[in-house]
């Protein structure tokens, strides 16, 4: 009976998590009311910015079709790493950080406060932009699409939460990974529609593009560390456990902010403010040499963000404190500071190569999409950093649950 038990649980983790996810897309074409939807569409693909066909892929099309989701799940990604900065950054922040449940449950509450404020301001900034450009029947739609948009972004929010409390521990990232899937079978389309040399191009960039995420997402450097444990006066025991130093320790976090910040510039195009030097879709096809600051501030962004988003990810001094405390050291290292300048050393040839890596594989397929005159392309760049490192942690999680069950029950299925 336990056994059955335990495969029922973990057959309905994953089932409700796929009908949660189905909800998301189901839901998806709600339309903001009051939106004269054909002209807005026509509009945002008129605009020829990568961005905006970008954003609407991490949307699943929500944006163009200006549905209920259309401001999407950024401000919560957003909010997340505004939050990890201010606890680096701030000595009580990263005290209270480190105050185990109750400190992450308190930043937690920071990042859902943050997150609503930051749907609030994008929700009705984007609701008073439609109306200023004629998007919207009547003034009076300002609210009403302003709401509409703000509760669409807190359903998201509120559907990853639940997930990742009472599923999977990523559920945040699985709602951006079913909007971006649901955008593939358009590149799809698109590729096949290319003449043969182009859809050549696109499939040899997207097939190494996918090796080296999954590359990135595999290769880590182990640190060798040792406890001592004392069994009684005269036996210690000596265990062993290993500190991974990811070479995707990034993942996509620094791609997503340089992506805020552009999209943030470009909506300023919507009310007749000029941000041509950052419309992607000219970086590689224009004349003019002045473009060639928008390439500059996006991969040095990209690359700045890196390094400083690294201490966040993997922090040596703090890893170096509770080395200490649990009186773990790493062999022919001392404890204390040499511990933190060790790892440092050990983070920072996987930091600079991750960030090196990241920024091409976000500016190539700018690129070749810019040249061969198309729109961003969902198997490309970004958002395929964002579906391989989802996949990659979604298996570690099921892994480790299957591994649970066999351990509990000595056999699986």
């Amino acid at each position: 009976m336990k056994k059955e038990n335990k495969r029922l649980q973990f057959a309905q983790k994953i089932g409700m998590t796929i009908l949660l996810l189905l909800l998301i897309r189901f839901m998806s074409h709600i339309p903001v009311p009051g939106v004269k939807h054909s002209m807005f569409k026509l509009a945002v693909a008129g605009k020829g910015n990568g961005y905006f066909q970008l954003y609407d892929r991490l949307t699943g099309g929500s944006f163009s079709n200006m549905t209920i989701f259309g401001a999407g799940i950024t401000p919560y990604i957003t909010a997340s790493i505004v939050v990890q900065l201010l606890g680096y950054t701030s000595k009580r922040l990263n005290q209270i950080y480190h105050e185990g449940e109750y400190g992450r449950r308190h930043m937690q509450k920071m990042t859902l406060l943050i997150s609503c404020i930051t749907s609030v301001i994008i929700s009705f900034t984007a609701s008073y932009t439609l109306y200023a450009q004629g998007y919207l029947n009547g003034k009076i739609y300002i609210l009403f699409a302003g709401l509409t948009l703000m509760i669409g972004t807190l359903i998201l929010i509120g559907i990853g939460k639940w997930i990742e409390l009472r599923y999977f521990k990523n559920g945040i990232s699985l709602v951006l990974f079913i909007n971006i899937i649901a955008s593939m079978p358009n590149d799809v389309l698109t590729i096949i529609s290319l003449k043969k040399w182009e859809t050549a191009i696109l499939i040899a960039v997207i097939l190494i593009t996918l090796f080296v995420l999954l590359i990135m997402e595999l290769i880590r450097k182990e640190i060798i560390v040792r406890e001592s444990a004392r069994v009684d006066q005269n036996e210690e025991v000596i265990k062993h456990f290993f500190i991974p130093v990811r070479l995707n320790m990034l993942n996509v976090m620094p791609i997503i902010f340089m992506s805020t910040i552009l999209q943030l510039v470009q909506m300023l195009s919507l009310v007749g403010i000029k941000t041509q030097i950052f419309n992607t879709s000219k970086w590689f096809v224009s004349t003019k040499p002045i473009y060639i600051i928008g390439i500059i501030v996006y991969c040095a962004g990209i690359f700045l963000f890196g390094v400083m988003y690294s201490d966040v990810a993997f922090n040596p001094f703090t890893i170096a404190i509770d080395l200490k405390k649990k009186a773990s050291y790493i062999p022919g290292v001392r404890l204390g500071n040499d511990t933190s300048k060790f790892l440092h050393s050990a983070k920072t040839g996987m930091m600079l190569l991750d960030s090196i890596l990241l920024t091409l594989i976000s500016i190539v397929p700018i690129a070749i999409t810019s040249i061969l005159g198309l729109s961003s392309l969902t198997m490309f760049g970004t958002s395929l950093v964002i579906v391989i490192g989802v996949l990659v942690e979604t298996a570690y999680q099921i892994k480790a649950e299957v591994y649970g069950v066999r351990q509990e029950e000595k056999q699986w299925i």
